[in-house]
């Protein structure tokens, strides 16, 4: 499901923005842009998260901000500029080197300057992280909820267009039967004239029965429309017990297809799996 939603954590010497995208996937999958640095935040970012959602794929970022007094200065390293003047002073007692400094030779000396930055502790950040993680979590599952709200409404009314299909081939069911005893008896007028008339009679009768009854499939097709609106009902994640109603629904609707002879189910059966396929379609949304 897609959903966004934004974390801020705010101290006295930094703001930690966290910003989480959420957008569709069969499972779970989170990547993090975090500092190579903050491995400790990084791996409880991950774990809050799987405690909140369950499925979509999630692009998760942090951004941190120094704020309040300068933190951030570099610092003269004396002794190691004594150290390059000394060195100069033994090279011009045999080189003819120029005994002035510029600027932009003191400034190439390596390491003459340190960069000093303020540290956050790892578990400083990581508790920053946590806070903001959590406050970007609310507003995502927030807006999946509003999105499950409006995908639960569409596929009720997928349902109820496979009960008005499913209630359509029932009413025709018989003209299947129908159609299908009057090729019945004409493959028994023909066997008649064979010695084991009885044997083959039985197997022809037994071969209608298998081919012609849909009424299992029917029961089925009518407990799993009831599955789904009770499961529609709850308030844990549903997405994978969809998936499976979705997949024996369609089962189901294929078997009757295959065992149709009625050309007035056949436009029926395809109208309900062409429905199946959009509520499956549909149900990857949903967590």
């Amino acid at each position: 499901m897609t959903g966004f939603g934004r974390g801020v954590t705010t101290t006295k010497d930094y703001q930690l923005t966290v910003e989480i995208r959420s957008v569709n996937h069969r499972f779970l999958e989170i990547f993090t842009k975090f500092p190579k640095e903050w491995l400790e935040a990084e791996l409880l970012a991950k774990k809050v998260i799987s405690q909140y959602i369950k499925r979509g794929k999630l692009d998760v970022s942090a951004n941190l901000k120094i704020i309040g007094e300068e933190v951030e200065k570099f610092q003269i390293n004396w002794p190691l500029i004594e150290a390059y003047k000394q060195a100069k002073l033994e090279l011009r007692e045999r080189l003819p080197i120029d005994e002035n400094w510029s600027m932009q030779e003191v400034l190439s000396l390596e390491d003459a300057f340190i960069y000093e930055k303020k540290e956050i502790a790892p578990e400083e950040i990581a508790t920053s992280v946590e806070v903001a993680i959590r406050e970007a979590l609310e507003q995502l599952v927030e807006m999946r909820e509003r999105e499950g709200k409006q995908l639960k409404s569409v596929l009720l009314q997928y349902n109820n267009e496979l009960k008005q299909l499913v209630a359509y081939i029932k009413e025709h069911s018989e003209d299947a039967v129908k159609k299908y005893k009057e090729k019945l008896i004409d493959r028994i007028e023909e066997i008649s004239k064979s010695d084991d008339i009885e044997d083959r009679i039985l197997a022809e009768v037994a071969i209608f029965a298998d081919r012609v009854d849909i009424s299992e499939e029917l029961e089925r097709l009518e407990s799993h429309f009831v599955q789904l609106e009770e499961t529609l009902e709850e308030t844990v994640s549903i997405g994978r017990k969809l998936d499976f109603l979705m997949q024996e629904m369609l089962r189901e609707m294929n078997t009757i297809g295959s065992k149709n002879q009625s050309s007035l189910n056949s436009s029926a059966v395809v109208q309900a799996k062409t429905v199946i396929e959009k509520m499956r379609e549909q149900v990857q949304n949903i967590e």
